[in-house]
């Protein structure tokens, strides 16, 4: 089974002038700004990755599951199989098995699709451990109560800017790490851990902040659709979606840039 890599563009001049900023001290949103511009052509095929999509596809339908009578018989149809008392491991696990299975059956697996795949679930953990309060709810009814409230409009936006934030914030480190790493010690840009930990923590905040702008169009577009489909979203509208939601994300880090954006 082939495996797509990202790459790191190493020989690119719009790579060597993220080389140079970073060496040179420049801040978060030039960094981020300059690191997007340079991996346009690694992401130019993001609508053709199997692995992102269905991570997209998997979030509406969490989201749409939250209004049916069936919410578990609902998830197991879109590949997602728990088991009547679910907890939260049951729940990133059966994820995790949907996505290596789209994975396996296009017979192929790529950075970019592992890099959602695990954005998908930092953003489910995020928004149902509140709900949860423990790992392993006793009530079996605990973890349906709390997939129920994906289904609102509002909620549905918060889940979204959640998993944009990390699909944007693990991307940029994907293609940082090894430079920042080389980076790192006396007389560098990064003299400490610390400065690489405070850098890399900057850089988590800047892709949260920018994910704002996904927030409200997510909310919309699936009160919109799920109206419009009869309670349901599909995967057509969604691959939609999962376009445009990338665009506004990778347009508002680049913006993000501008000397009069801060």
């Amino acid at each position: 089974m082939g495996h797509v890599l990202l790459g790191l563009l190493p020989r690119s001049k719009a790579w060597k002038e993220v080389v140079s900023l970073i060496a040179a001290g420049a801040d978060v949103p030039q960094v981020a700004n300059a690191t997007i511009t340079a991996a346009e052509k690694a992401f130019s095929y993001v609508l053709d990755d199997r692995g992102y999509t269905e991570a997209v596809w998997l979030m509406t339908q969490l989201a749409i599951a939250a209004k049916q009578t069936d919410i578990l018989g609902h998830l197991s149809s879109a590949g997602v199989s728990l088991p009547p008392d679910a907890t939260l491991p049951d729940m990133t696990t059966a994820l995790m098995e949907a996505l290596d299975r789209t994975a396996d059956t296009s017979r192929q697996r790529s950075d970019l699709g592992e890099l959602a795949g695990r954005a998908l679930v930092g953003a489910v953990v995020e928004a149902l451990t509140p709900k949860l309060h423990s790992l392993f709810p006793s009530d079996p009814d605990t973890m349906r109560a709390a997939l129920s409230t994906l289904g609102k409009p509002k909620e549905f936006g918060e889940f979204s800017r959640g998993f944009f934030a990390r699909l944007a914030n693990e991307s940029l480190q994907y293609f940082l790490s090894k430079n920042l790493n080389t980076n790192l010690g006396e007389g560098m840009r990064f003299a400490t851990m610390n400065q690489k930990a405070q850098f890399d923590s900057a850089l988590q905040t800047h892709t949260r902040e920018a994910s704002l702008i996904v927030e409200k169009f997510s909310s919309d577009w699936f009160s919109k659709h799920r109206f419009e489909e009869g309670g349901d979203i599909s995967r057509k509208s969604s691959d939609g979606f999962a376009g445009y939601a990338l665009k506004k994300m990778k347009d508002e880090l680049k913006a993000g840039a501008r000397s009069d954006a801060r």
